[in-house]
């Protein structure tokens, strides 16, 4: 369904980008997204109001997924809840919460198998990374086993507070809580919990400025 009403509005624009009229196919874009944002809605387990910056959105497991208002998705971001992993036969009850006016960047990537929850306010810039899950341990006879028929475990949920500002290019790992206000830097790698009010850097990050109340 997604794929033809792509197809309709790539058909209904085309004419009109050939001859420049940028603001016109805009507004069909504004169009297509709210058309699209409105049939998502009804697919995640609870959404209050989605905002789209892009159609190309990959996402699975949404019935596991509680949207409050004013979610910001962008470009090519991939949200993904797993009940079940077929490789190994696994299943699990997982649960993923984006309170309000949190915004997910472009290409950043959220996976859950168990429980992610990200406050209200809280920015992420492009290309991060949450996961509360890894395939496999790191003991020879893991390791001795391919990859993607290792099996997928959690060392512990994901919490995020609000207000948090997350730089581009963060990796927060499975098992991190991270307090309200915190800011964490581009590039890290976050593997411990980290504190309110903090800014933290670094692989792995450490907290290099506590902010006094």
């Amino acid at each position: 369904m997604k794929q033809l009403v792509l197809r309709i509005f790539d058909a209904l624009t085309w004419p009109f980008a050939k001859l420049g009229w940028s603001a016109l196919c805009a507004k069909y874009s504004h169009l297509l997204r709210l058309i699209y944002a409105s049939y998502l809605k009804h697919r995640f387990g609870k959404c209050d109001r989605l905002v789209l910056a892009s159609t190309q959105l990959h996402l699975s497991g949404e019935r596991y997924m509680e949207i409050g208002d004013q979610v910001e998705f962008h470009f090519h971001a991939r949200v993904q809840c797993f009940d079940k992993f077929l490789n190994t036969g696994q299943h699990f009850q997982p649960r993923l919460i984006l309170h309000d006016h949190v915004v997910v960047q472009a290409l950043c990537h959220i996976g859950c198998i168990n429980y992610v929850e990200i406050g209200e306010w809280t920015t992420m810039g492009a290309r991060c990374y949450i996961t509360d899950h890894t395939h496999g341990g790191t003991t020879r006879a893991e390791l001795e086993v391919p990859p993607r028929k290792r099996q997928l475990t959690s060392k512990g949920p994901v919490k995020i507070g609000k207000y948090v500002h997350i730089g581009e290019g963060v990796c927060i790992m499975p098992g991190v809580t991270i307090g309200d206000y915190a800011l964490i830097g581009a590039g890290s790698v976050v593997t411990h919990d980290i504190p309110p009010c903090s800014i933290a850097v670094g692989s792995p990050a450490k907290v290099i400025k506590q902010v006094e109340a």
